[in-house]
């Protein structure tokens, strides 16, 4: 009787004193996440996680919190959103984390996550800039050239690592011409604010957001907007929305385009035949195109940092969890060591490497999130309808969006 009444007590005081961590998740590896979370609370009986599929999670975040509804513990969030929410002031300062693991993640990983703020100094007025993190990355995908290995090689133009974007769009010219235009050659989202920066960096564009504006009327930016119309308009290459894109690759329509290594699984899954490539050399340009590394990681709703989440998130960047989240999903890790371990592991991770190795992250800015999106995609969609040459005025038109208020 005193056992029995010893084991209830126990069970009792574990039910008491057990913590229930609410977790909102979006995008894919519900599955992986799952088996990871079983792991966590075998090892940790006090602690309950309830994992929640959620769409659109910043927009659920801030419609939940105006309408006075309860809001979960911990988000997974894309690092491009941290701004809306830090400005909202709905989510935690998460400097200790990067004090104390920084060095066990990949270089520039936290960086994704950081927002720098001005600062005025109440003795002297001056403004002094800070850098504080407000999320604690998990993992990236990254951007590349899928391609149809068999189609290039069988019209005798076979794909591999060292060729630019110029002998891309003669070996797509080539394929086009021997199936008589039933095949597309090179296919992209080209309005799309997701490609944009690919080549703004390449035609030498160093940041996108100097100095709290977004400058689309620049030289540089002029140069990618050139280079884009003139393959595009040109019939060089071909614009599709997404899609189109993966419908078009899925039945061998499209022999090469240029899209997020996300897609990389459910390519598999469908059985067909691809192999990808880095983004290319664009001799024009006499640089690569450079692929934006997209970032999720988890932020903590403010009031709601307790040691027992700082463990859990803890314990999923840990790299066992990170090899057993990325592996098969084909995402990259942010673990130092899991990334090691994963970057051999086959030809598609070898690949997305060396993609994401000079790669950048969009910026944190709620500004730039609300601005650069619908203005790039508003610009690039008019100027791509365009048939004898675009109107600059288009441009300096997106440019007046940019900076109003």
């Amino acid at each position: 009787m005193k056992k029995v009444l010893i084991i209830l007590l126990l069970l009792i005081s574990l039910v008491v004193f057990s913590k229930n961590i609410i977790v909102w998740f979006e995008y894919e590896g519900m599955e992986q996440m799952n088996n990871i979370i079983k792991e966590f609370e075998k090892e940790n009986p006090d602690i309950t996680i309830q994992l929640v599929e959620q769409k659109k999670i910043v927009s659920k975040v801030l419609n939940t919190y105006r309408g006075g509804g309860e809001l979960p513990d911990i988000i997974l969030i894309k690092n491009d959103e941290i701004g809306i929410l830090t400005d909202s002031n709905l989510i935690e300062n998460v400097d200790n984390f990067k004090d104390e693991m920084g060095d066990s993640f990949i270089d520039k990983a936290f960086d994704a996550f950081s927002v720098e703020k001005s600062i005025i100094n109440n003795e002297s007025n001056n403004f002094r800039k800070e850098k504080h993190y407000y999320g604690v990355p998990f993992y990236f995908d990254t951007q590349v050239l899928y391609y149809h290995d068999k189609i290039f090689y069988d019209n005798g133009f076979p794909l591999d690592e060292g060729l630019t974007f110029e002998d891309l769009l003669f070996a797509s010219y080539v394929v086009e011409d021997k199936s008589k235009g039933k095949i597309m050659g090179l296919a992209w989202g080209a309005n799309s604010p997701y490609w944009f920066p690919p080549f703004q960096w390449a035609f030498g564009k160093e940041n996108l957001m100097e100095d709290g504006r977004i400058i689309v009327n620049d030289d540089e930016t002029y140069k990618a907007i050139d280079f884009i119309f003139k393959n595009i308009v040109g019939k060089s290459a071909h614009w599709l929305e997404r899609q189109g894109l993966i419908a078009g690759f899925k039945r061998g329509k499209i022999a090469s385009m240029f899209f997020g290594t996300f897609m990389i699984p459910d390519f598999i899954k469908s059985g067909i035949e691809f192999k990808i490539l880095p983004l290319p050399y664009i001799e024009e340009a006499g640089n690569y195109m450079t692929p934006i590394l997209d970032y999720k990681g988890f932020s903590i709703i403010k009031g709601k940092k307790t040691p027992e989440i700082e463990k859990f998130i803890k314990y999923i960047l840990d790299k066992k969890s990170q090899i057993e989240f990325c592996k098969d999903l084909y995402k990259f890790p942010v673990n130092k060591e899991a990334f090691n371990i994963l970057k051999d592991k086959d030809e598609y991770f070898k690949v997305a490497y060396e993609s994401a190795r000079i790669g950048k992250t969009m910026p944190t800015s709620a500004y730039f999130k609300s601005k650069y999106w619908q203005g790039v995609r508003t610009m690039m969609t008019l100027i791509l309808k365009q048939k004898e040459g675009y109107d600059g005025e288009i441009v300096e038109k997106a440019q007046e969006f940019m900076d109003g208020k």
